[in-house]
């Protein structure tokens, strides 16, 4: 199982309705605050798995404020973590410091989600997150503690993510690939952007693991990580790049030409100069015709020339 496509798209595909919390937050509803009450006075796995999903719904909201989102995933992280749901411990805390890179406990969630990676036998994940904190936080009083987690002996971070992108190419089965170790190298480029939220070359991996997952058909999580480039680096190089492909898969693989419509001119909106542009306006210009008509209007423009 693909530990960050279920983990993290869940929270944004999960919620089949919005509430308002009085209780926590302006936006959540009764049902919210009921299963927080019930939670409270007879904290159980079955009133932590209900309160849980209610703050799951919750978070579908696309209203909510960055402050009401933030204590939606402390609320439900300190939830499965008091009754151990360790899924769900993931779930949420993987967006709580993707988020808020620079908190004075960082390096705490940091050691907090590498555990809960290895708990869940994702070694390589857990790895690069733990070298992060190894790497990034050398004064942390969680260095002894992270270095003792470790699966192995990783080396560089870099030498480690050099070595888990080659092994996509090893025993490859009939799309030229190894599936699984596509999966792991995904997850590998994920933990790296947020355990190395800063560092030059996270972009770069993000951008080669929404890849892999476009190549193995896992359109969602490459969709997911073209948001993380375009929102949370805007001056890499592939960023316009980035756009453009998530128009693409909307497109021809998830067969929503209007959602794709508004990407493209989202596009050129941004990048009037870019060298995709001419592309990207023949895109919108033949949006919901089929090949062979696109085909057709081509061969009558050349004999007209």
């Amino acid at each position: 199982m693909r530990i960050f496509a279920l983990l993290f798209f869940v929270l944004i595909s999960i919620g089949l309705s919005n509430c308002k919390n009085e209780t926590n937050n302006q936006t959540a509803g009764p049902t919210l605050a009921q299963t927080e009450k019930a939670y409270k006075a007879d904290p159980n796995p079955t009133t932590g798995n209900a309160l849980i999903k209610e703050v799951m719904k919750a978070l579908n909201d696309a209203s909510l404020s960055e402050k009401d989102r933030s204590k939606l995933l402390e609320q439900g992280y300190e939830t499965a973590k008091s009754q151990s749901i360790t899924s769900r411990e993931a779930a949420f805390l993987f967006p709580i410091v993707k988020g808020n890179p620079d908190a004075e406990d960082i390096d705490k969630k940091l050691l907090d989600l590498g555990l809960i990676m290895k708990r869940l036998d994702k070694s390589t994940a857990s790895n690069v997150i733990l070298k992060g904190l190894m790497d990034n936080h050398p004064a942390s009083v969680y260095l002894e503690e992270a270095k003792e987690n470790l699966n192995g002996e990783p080396g560089s971070i870099e030498s480690y993510m050099q070595a888990v992108g080659e092994k996509i190419f090893e025993n490859p089965d009939n799309t030229g690939i190894n599936r699984q170790s596509s999966l792991q190298f995904v997850d590998a480029c994920e933990a790296y952007a947020v355990a190395y939220p800063k560092d030059s070359a996270t972009p770069e991996y993000l951008f080669k693991a929404a890849e892999v997952a476009k190549s193995i058909r896992t359109f969602p999580k490459s969709l997911a990580i073209y948001d993380w480039i375009i929102e949370g680096y805007p001056n890499y190089e592939k960023t316009p790049t980035s756009l453009f492909l998530k128009g693409f898969i909307i497109e021809n693989n998830l067969r929503d030409d209007e959602k794709a419509g508004k990407i493209y001119n989202e596009f050129l909106n941004k990048y009037p100069n870019h060298d995709l542009a001419d592309d990207v306006q023949f895109l919108i210009d033949n949006l919901g015709k089929t090949d062979e008509e696109i085909l057709q209007m081509i061969e009558a423009k050349r004999k007209d020339q």
